[in-house]
């Protein structure tokens, strides 16, 4: 008569995926069937960075500088080709100018002192923009730009307060403009010979403002609005509207980081930074190319225990360093979780347990201390189909924002990563080992 198979159930924490010399659990109960819980294991996180992230067309644009003394100097200006407005003259109407602005709609993300002024000046771009169908815009690309602006504004970011600006732009310039529509000149026939007549316009802020403000860019938001009076039998006011062609539009980004604790960055995948080499904190931005790569080097230890090893559940925790985030440093609302090869090819993303809907990160924040706020994923599956592999056949996970707020915001966050430090990164790990009698 066989033995009945004892099931026990051992619940604590145990160094099941450290280093070779870590201690292997040797008072664990020999028995066929053991479940274990652990959240010792070791995860490695390194900071990547690309310099080049296409821009081109995005829905947010950020205006502004700010200098901070982990990030560095970034300067974040904004350039824009104008979509022709249509316009008709009417036999016997005569026009006249009104004014001529520029609206500007708040999209709620911004990064620094929005207590502050900023000035920014707009500057008429030189040449109009041009590329092949293959090439893009990017966060580095360079376009040559009039010496003199057209005209300058002050604003009060405050995004909270006031969603909407509209900036009273130069009367000359929409006098022209409106001139040049009734003489019928050939410019206004297409988007092609619009172009070449206006270029486009650079929005370049003033290196002594201590705040970067976003704002939406769509048919009402970065447009220009020509104003003017149609006068017939009475006189009727209309608008003319020029929106942002975003099919030629992008943000650029000048980023300094000596300095910093980040100034050794290079990019490149090969270029991974260690948390050990950066005081056990890991860097996430967006727009600057800073993101994070995460790897568990010793999973395979959990195999140790037994004759077969079975991941049931595993939960990875990530904390941002206390006090690095308020009103001023903004934290992504939501993060992603690539699965990457040897070579940060990017291979997955990870989903729910549905395998349908991507996670989010479940960001959990703590309002009162600012100490016990963080980010969570399953990376369940992602483990599962990892144990047992090692060299060129181990993933490796990245971690970013959102593909918009990587591309079009500053958000960012620092993650600490000190082994057996209190609200650090941290892998729970649920599994069931088996061994033959």
């Amino acid at each position: 008569m066989r033995k009945s198979i004892i099931l026990i159930l051992i619940i604590g924490i145990i160094y099941s995926c450290q280093d070779e010399n870590s201690s292997l659990g040797k008072s664990l109960v020999n028995s066929s069937f053991r479940n274990i819980i652990t959240d010792t294991c070791t995860v490695s996180m390194s900071t990547l960075y690309v310099d080049s992230i296409e821009t081109l067309g995005d829905s947010i644009c950020q205006i502004g500088h700010y200098e901070d003394s982990i990030w560095g100097k970034i300067t974040s200006s904004y350039y824009t080709e104008y979509s022709l407005a249509s316009f008709n003259t009417e036999e016997d109407h005569s026009y006249k100018f009104d004014s001529i602005t520029l609206k500007l709609v708040h999209s709620g993300n911004y990064w620094g002192d929005t207590l502050t002024q900023q000035r920014i000046y707009v500057y008429p771009i030189k040449y109009a923009i041009s590329f092949s169908n293959d090439e893009t815009m990017y966060n580095t690309s360079k376009i040559q730009t009039s010496n003199t602006p057209l005209f300058s504004f002050l604003f009060s970011p405050r995004p909270g307060r006031k969603k909407e600006l509209e900036i009273r732009m130069p009367d000359s310039f929409g006098q022209k403009i409106l001139d040049d529509i009734i003489s019928e000149k050939e410019a206004f026939d297409s988007q092609d010979k619009f172009k070449a007549y206006f270029h486009g316009l650079a929005f370049v802020p003033e290196n002594s403002d201590k705040c970067i403000t976003g704002f939406q860019v769509n048919d009402t938001s970065m447009a220009i609005k020509l104003y003017y009076e149609d006068i017939y039998s009475q006189k009727v006011e209309k608008k003319l509207t020029f929106s942002p062609n975003m099919n030629y539009a992008y943000t650029r980004v000048d980023h300094d980081r000596t300095n910093t604790p980040i100034a050794a960055l290079k990019s490149g995948n090969v270029n991974a930074v260690p948390s050990s080499k950066l005081n056990y904190r890991a860097y996430l931005q967006g727009l600057t190319g800073i993101y994070d790569q995460i790897e568990i080097p010793y999973l395979n230890n959990l195999m140790k225990y037994g004759d077969i090893t079975s991941i049931e559940s595993a939960t990875l925790y990530l904390y941002p360093l206390a006090n690095s985030y308020n009103k001023i440093n903004q934290l992504p609302s939501e993060l992603r979780l690539y699965v990457a090869n040897d070579d940060n090819v990017l291979e997955d993303q990870i989903y729910e347990s549905s395998g349908t809907t991507v996670q989010n990160g479940n960001l959990v924040t703590d309002k009162t201390f600012s100490r016990d706020t963080y980010y969570s994923f399953d990376i369940t599956s992602f483990l599962q189909s990892n144990l047992g592999t090692m060299g060129m056949y181990r993933k490796k996970l990245l971690l970013n924002m959102t593909d918009n707020d990587f591309k079009s915001t500053f958000k960012q966050v620092i993650f600490t990563n000190q082994k057996n430090e209190d609200r650090q990164v941290k892998l729970e790990v649920r599994f069931k080992v088996y061994t033959e009698q």
